[in-house]
């Protein structure tokens, strides 16, 4: 039997030690391999025994990369889809933004005494163009009922029906000297001549009445001439009413409301224009201004929704001058109706 030298047992030990060296290197491969692909913490991984299932270290480096690659493009992706709702919730509250602003627009009133004393409107875009045809018959109830009416062929006023004044100017312009007589079948109001100062007269009604789903109307024999006013209106007071103007030749479809006047105007034609009718129908809730060549066929020139209240307005028929004329002509009104819709 051959007895060991000191030598040959060194070099026994030394390969048992390189041995045990690889095998742990390769059991430390095993076991990080083991955590990339499950999750699982070290502690919880089962070391292969035999050192042959162990995985060598280039295959283990090339898992490694394609687990980091896939990872790196997954939290790009993320990235990619949170910027993308980002941008588009972004790009959509600022296009809601813009798109919801809109503004109105006023028609600028008349330039004679009924707007010298008020603020011009402010006119803002887009432009004043209608965006609707106007129907020439809005609906209307047909149940009718006559409260007031007057045919001005007795040559007297009816005092508990009539007071005289002009609603649309203040007290400090109604001018007694403004002939109003009931003559020729008919309401004629004549302006003084020659006169600088606002001077107005006519009849203006006793009593309030609920203009709520009503008309008044009347037959315009006549119109005063150059700058004299021929006027119907109904109203509260004359800073808030609704009416018909006649002056220079055009016809004007007039409110004044707080004192603000705005009116739309075209040219005055004495036949299509005979007869003149303000109406409130409730069933659209609007002021209408009409008018017809026969009594009959209504046209309706304008509209707008109440901005005073409809439950106590009185009714004037008016005329009068702003400055001095020389051959103001006179109003003549007949046929007057007040008609509650009922």
């Amino acid at each position: 039997m051959e007895i060991p030298t000191p030598k040959s047992k060194l070099k026994r030990l030394l390969l048992s030690l390189e041995r045990i060296v690889s095998y742990s290197k390769n059991v430390a491969l095993s076991a990080g391999l083991l955590t990339l692909v499950s999750g699982q913490s070290t502690a919880q991984i089962r070391v292969p025994v035999d050192p042959k299932l162990s995985i060598q270290k280039a295959t283990v480096s090339r898992f490694s990369s394609k687990y980091l690659l896939k990872s790196a493009a997954a939290s790009l992706s993320n990235l990619f889809v949170q910027h993308r709702s980002h941008s588009s919730h972004s790009s959509h509250s600022s296009h809601s933004s813009h798109a919801s602003h809109y503004s109105g627009s006023t028609t600028p009133s008349h330039a004679s005494h009924y707007s010298a004393s008020s603020p011009a409107p402010v006119r803002t875009a887009p432009p004043a163009t209608p965006t609707y045809t106007l129907p020439s018959t809005p609906p209307e109830t047909t149940t009718l009922n006559v409260v007031l009416s007057d045919s001005f062929d007795d040559s007297v006023r009816a005092e508990v029906k009539w007071r005289l004044g002009c609603l649309t100017a203040p007290p400090a312009f109604n001018d007694a000297g403004v002939i109003v007589v009931e003559k020729n079948a008919s309401l004629e109001i004549t302006p003084r001549s020659g006169v600088s100062v606002r001077s107005y007269n006519g009849y203006t009604t006793q009593k309030t009445w609920d203009f709520t789903a009503a008309h008044a109307r009347v037959e315009v024999f006549q119109t005063t001439e150059g700058a004299a006013d021929t006027i119907f209106a109904v109203g509260i007071d004359s800073n808030n009413w609704y009416g018909f103007v006649v002056e220079n030749g055009n016809l004007y479809l007039q409110s004044k409301i707080n004192g603000r006047k705005n009116s739309q105007t075209l040219k005055y034609d004495p036949t299509s224009h005979r007869s003149w009718r303000l109406r409130h129908e409730a069933s659209l809730n609007e002021i209408l201004w009409e008018t017809s060549p026969d009594g009959t066929n209504w046209e309706v020139l304008r509209r707008t929704k109440p901005e005073i209240p409809l439950e106590k307005l009185f009714v004037t028929l008016g005329a009068g001058t702003y400055t001095a004329e020389t051959d103001p002509g006179l109003a003549a009104f007949d046929n007057f109706r007040l008609v509650v819709h009922r």
